[in-house]
């Protein structure tokens, strides 16, 4: 989401340069024959050359692909959850991770990390450990079923970056995860 949001600037930014440089030339055409340049009327033509529409239609292009795979991933599941102090495999993260190694299976160029999270109880230093364990299972897991382990990168942050606020059961168990990025 960050990379589309990223593109978005970038192509507002271009399109306002490009919207601009061809506002200042006209002005100083305008200024070199002796004419007035302040009811230039904003709708002049945009030259755009072929150079500049092809990096457009590629930054579209890579934005389509991107927020395909970022909502195919959505789609298929995203995050795996564990019990209190645990990070074996339940059967209903199996198929979640199943569904990814599928995902995987059809993109063969995309490598992927897992980052491990806890909630706030416990230390930082053991909840550092168990979510490099939550991570690194999720990672065993799907390197059991074929995909190669050097298209996945493993962290952990432990308590440090929870996906929920809150102090409370709910929120607890939101943050007892292991999520799953597709690598830029």
């Amino acid at each position: 989401m960050v990379r589309l949001i990223k593109y978005f600037l970038i192509f507002i930014s271009f399109s306002i340069l490009i919207s601009c440089t061809e506002k200042n030339k006209d002005n100083l055409l305008l200024e070199a024959e002796g004419g007035n340049t302040e009811n230039i009327e904003q709708s002049s033509e945009i030259e755009v050359t072929d150079n500049e529409v092809q990096a457009i239609e590629m930054e579209e292009v890579e934005l389509t692909i991107d927020e395909k795979l970022a909502s195919e991933l959505i789609d298929v599941g995203d995050r795996v959850f564990f019990g209190y102090d645990e990070s074996t495999i339940s059967a209903e993260s199996s198929e979640t991770l199943n569904k990814q190694y599928q995902f995987l299976l059809r993109n063969p160029d995309i490598s992927i990390t897992i980052t491990g999270h806890c909630d706030e109880r416990g230390t930082r230093e053991y909840n550092l450990a168990l979510g490099e364990r939550r991570a690194s299972a999720v990672k065993n897991y799907i390197v059991s079923l074929g995909i190669e382990p050097n298209r996945i990168t493993v962290i952990s942050y432990g308590k440090e970056k929870p996906t929920v606020e809150g102090h409370n059961d709910w929120a607890w168990a939101q943050n007892r995860a292991a999520i799953t990025y597709i690598n830029n």
